[in-house]
């Protein structure tokens, strides 16, 4: 069944089209643009590794997400990165705590790209021999993130703000807990979560969506909704583990990262990722007082920023940068919400942030890959384009102001360091 929503802000339209066996695929016409893209994304990343399965909660070692997203791209019959490119098209993928996803970009062979696409992910192939081999390649792969301070920054800070959750662990595992994966149980997850119900196909591009159903109908073989699957909902607390970690790296300059745990609420995740958006843009954008006054004083420089990031149970906001005085910058962080906390926000600025806001929104419909990517990253949080467009137009000063009170509480706060 295909429905077509509008959205009235950008002047875009995009359909959504549920197949009788419950997948979902999105399609956003772009007339005239050369390039195409098209993903295939599965609800299943890295804190996926704990399940019911059968009302029993499973285990699986950490890091068999990813593993998998390696492994699909070994076929029998062919190379895929070899017919992609024959064809015209460049393809990737990417796992992140709750999504694995394949995708191509091309300008010619659509159809004949899509059917690569669709083939290659119905038909995992996991040997002994291959899952050893893979073993030293992703052990690589780890080694190198845990040499990368960006990487080393951002998950030594969601370790100290989480107790319980999965999110605090690396996406790709660790050498140990990959060593304990094997084909048997890479079947098994694939079979457990890639199914219809549980995937989604969003494409962006001048091409026939007609053409695209038929060779979805044709090339996608997957199993059914396993029912006795299961995903948690962890039962995390409200305050942070650790308000405060450092470690010394090979680095020029002291990075930090101020981590501040939202406390998960039933709130509409739409909302709340505009609220608290607009709310750091207030606080802290390029455009704020606090901003002016850091950089005056030399405490921050350009690679200064923030952004949120949540899920179907936990979220959190990062306001980052290089300094060698990360503490005073804290001190002046907190002094301004307190001072924002007393004098509310002022409504002319809240517009103005709105405003920028709906710009970005807008703007961001001139990129293919921004399209599928934001569209792709909300099937997870089970909302669409559509949803966000609405909340964007409807969110008020007064959801600003209860983000405030709502996400800077007491005890919610991790600093992260990496120094030099």
């Amino acid at each position: 069944m295909e429905k077509e929503f509008y959205i009235d802000l950008a002047d875009e339209k995009f359909y959504e089209n549920t197949f009788e066996n419950g997948l979902k695929c999105f399609v956003f016409p772009k007339k005239n643009f050369f390039e195409k893209q098209v993903t295939f994304a599965v609800n299943y990343g890295s804190v996926d590794n704990i399940f019911y399965e059968d009302n029993k909660i499973k285990e699986e070692p950490r890091g068999i997400a990813h593993f998998i997203e390696h492994k699909l791209f070994e076929q029998e019959d062919y190379n895929v990165f070899e017919e992609f490119s024959k064809n015209g098209a460049t393809s990737n993928a990417f796992t992140n705590f709750n999504t694995t996803a394949y995708y191509f970009n091309c300008t010619e062979n659509f159809k004949k790209n899509c059917g690569i696409l669709f083939d290659f992910v119905s038909k995992p192939l996991f040997t002994e021999e291959n899952v050893k081999k893979e073993k030293d390649i992703i052990s690589q792969e780890i080694k190198m993130y845990d040499d990368d301070p960006d990487w080393k920054i951002y998950f030594n800070m969601l370790k100290n703000m989480y107790f319980e959750h999965n999110i605090k662990n690396d996406i790709a595992g660790t050498v140990d807990s990959i060593k304990n994966i094997t084909h048997k149980a890479l079947y098994e997850n694939y079979n457990n979560f890639y199914n219809y119900e549980n995937s989604v196909i969003v494409c962006a591009g001048d091409f026939d969506r007609k053409e695209l159903y038929s060779s979805i109908l044709e090339n996608l073989k997957l199993n059914e909704k396993d029912n006795n699957v299961k995903k948690i909902l962890f039962n995390e607390k409200d305050e942070i583990a650790n308000g405060f970690i450092a470690e010394k790296m090979n680095i020029e300059r002291t990075m930090f990262n101020f981590g501040i745990k939202d406390v998960f609420k039933k709130f509409s995740i739409s909302d709340r990722i505009l609220s608290v958006k607009i709310l750091l843009d207030i606080i802290c954008g390029e455009s704020s007082e606090l901003y002016e006054r850091l950089y005056e004083k030399r405490l921050i420089d350009k690679s200064f920023s923030y952004a949120y990031t949540c899920g179907r149970d936990y979220g959190f906001a990062i306001i980052s940068g290089f300094s060698e005085s990360s503490e005073i910058v804290g001190e002046f962080l907190l002094d301004e919400v307190v001072k924002l906390k007393k004098s509310g926000i002022d409504k002319k600025l809240f517009e103005l942030i709105k405003n920028k806001h709906i710009g970005r929104f807008i703007q961001g419909f001139n990129s293919i890959d921004g399209i599928v990517s934001a569209q792709v990253d909300f099937f997870t949080k089970n909302i669409t384009l559509f949803d966000y467009c609405e909340s964007l137009k409807n969110v008020s000063i007064d959801d600003v102001e209860k983000t405030l009170y709502e996400l800077f509480c007491e005890n919610n706060i991790v600093l992260s360091l990496i120094e030099h």
